[in-house]
């Protein structure tokens, strides 16, 4: 034999001993609800399915509950007594069940904030796919969507020097004087480097580094934001403390 809760439709088998066990009365497996079995008795899982899809149809239409008057009511005897657990027929119960609005709104808000959440880590990690040459295209049409902004696009390998020199500075005793040109090759602009300045010895073993920030190298008030222009010479200036003799060579680079 078979039944349904009227409260969410759960198919469920249901055997003679259960059925007598408390005068028919039963809890949902499903929904926790107390119906009467009796009233709603089926020999196969397709005529307990048609019957609940149509309790229901026929409720809705006449704007009230699932469940007809008179069953499946909770009373004193239903609380203290409930009944035996069903446990829902294998195929349906949730899965089997017809979809109700709880059910969407439930998907809907799961759904939601699982997209929510794809767009924070993008959000977080938007400067490792801006330099992503597969992904930056489209971030582009989604940005030009959006009105929204990409980081510069970095290539680090089209950043040259044109020109370099280290001298003793004129003015400051145990200081460098350093005068450098750089340019961006790329077709695109790009943000401006950190400059790497470093000191080796005879062996070619590190004596001293000093990097510097684009703030640092092209002074105060200095416009950043749009970065290096295409072609355009960037002269740089720097002053630093001399490393000292075992110094005889030096390197520049960008980071």
């Amino acid at each position: 034999m078979y039944t349904y809760c009227p409260e969410c439709e759960a198919i469920f088998r249901i055997t003679a001993e259960t059925v007598g066990a408390a005068d028919g009365r039963v809890r949902c497996g499903e929904c926790n609800r107390v119906f009467n079995s009796l009233e709603r008795l089926f020999d196969n899982p397709k005529e307990a399915r048609y019957a609940a899809v149509l309790n229901s149809s026929r409720s809705l239409q006449a704007g009230g509950s699932a469940t007809p008057p008179g069953t499946g009511e909770l009373d004193e005897n239903d609380v203290d007594e409930p009944g035996p657990l069903l446990t829902p027929l294998s195929g349906e119960g949730w899965a089997g069940r017809r979809m109700r609005r709880k059910d969407i709104a439930g998907g809907i808000l799961a759904t939601a904030l699982l997209l929510l959440l794809g767009l924070q880590w993008v959000y977080f990690n938007l400067d490792t796919f801006a330099r992503d040459e597969t992904v930056r295209p489209l971030l582009e049409e989604v940005c030009g969507l959006l009105h929204c902004h990409l980081p510069l696009r970095v290539d680090l390998a089209r950043l040259e020097i044109m020109d370099r020199d280290v001298r003793k500075h004129p003015q400051v005793a145990d200081a460098l004087l350093i005068n450098a040109t750089i340019r961006n090759r790329a077709d695109f602009p790009q943000p401006y480097p950190v400059f790497e300045v470093s000191f080796g010895d005879v062996g070619g073993n590190p004596v001293a580094i000093r990097r510097f920030l684009p703030e640092e190298y092209l002074g105060e008030g200095s416009n950043t934001a749009a970065g290096m222009a295409t072609g355009v010479p960037v002269h740089i200036v720097l002053e630093l403390q001399d490393p000292g003799e075992k110094a005889v060579s030096f390197q520049f680079s960008f980071l």
